[in-house]
């Protein structure tokens, strides 16, 4: 026994860790392999519907089409329009959250057809504050905008609103501070597309 135990005493560690992993797994493929956690369904909401996570619960109000949109920071450019999104945001976390840039209410929301790219400008709804900062608890309405092609959408589409999750991350070492981060596609909101033409707000006609 003892020319194995001075056999297995020049074998480096690691080869038996590999040798384990190995053994590991051709014993979980004879019973079907390593599990796999089923991904949560998403959410298929309607406007005024909301979805609520850690970071921030949101509502989905309505979708308008605009010739531009100047107050809330946009301007069209030629054969382009504005896509706008009335949504109410509350704020779930403990600090203030910024609705643009990273770590902000702007990870949660795309729109199919549009790519993957955040809103171009947000401002509030009531004063047109632009890139507002969100007070935690506080509920505020704002407004998301996106440039569009002119002909991309139309009055009477049914846009798909897609909202995403996050997780707060805790830096540690090298990165200091809080952030959300890892977007996950959680729910998707159906709203329907209303055209005010040269209008220069977002509210709806009468």
């Amino acid at each position: 026994m003892r020319w194995i135990r001075a056999a297995t005493d020049r074998v480096p560690t690691t080869w038996f860790a590999g040798l384990a992993t190995a053994l590991f797994l051709a014993g979980t493929a004879a019973f079907g392999g390593l599990s796999t956690v089923a991904a949560e369904p998403v959410r298929e909401l309607s406007a005024g519907q909301e979805h609520i996570n850690d970071q921030l619960a949101l509502s989905v109000q309505r979708a308008v089409l605009v010739d531009d949109l100047p107050e809330v920071g946009v301007e069209a450019g030629a054969g382009e329009r504005v896509l706008a999104l009335i949504a109410t945001v509350e704020n779930r976390w403990t600090h203030p959250l910024p609705t643009t840039g990273d770590t902000s209410v702007t990870q949660a929301v795309r729109i199919s057809g549009v790519g993957d790219t955040r809103p171009d400008a947000v401002a509030r709804y009531d004063d047109a504050t632009h890139s507002p900062w969100l007070q935690p608890r506080v509920p505020a309405e704002v407004v998301m905008a996106w440039t569009v092609d002119a002909g991309a959408f139309e009055a009477g589409d049914t846009l798909s609103v897609e909202l995403h999750d996050t997780r707060l991350s805790v830096g540690r070492l090298v990165t200091a501070g809080e952030a959300w981060v890892d977007p996950v596609l959680a729910a998707r909101v159906s709203v329907s597309i209303t055209d005010v033409g040269a209008g220069a707000s977002t509210e709806e006609p009468r």
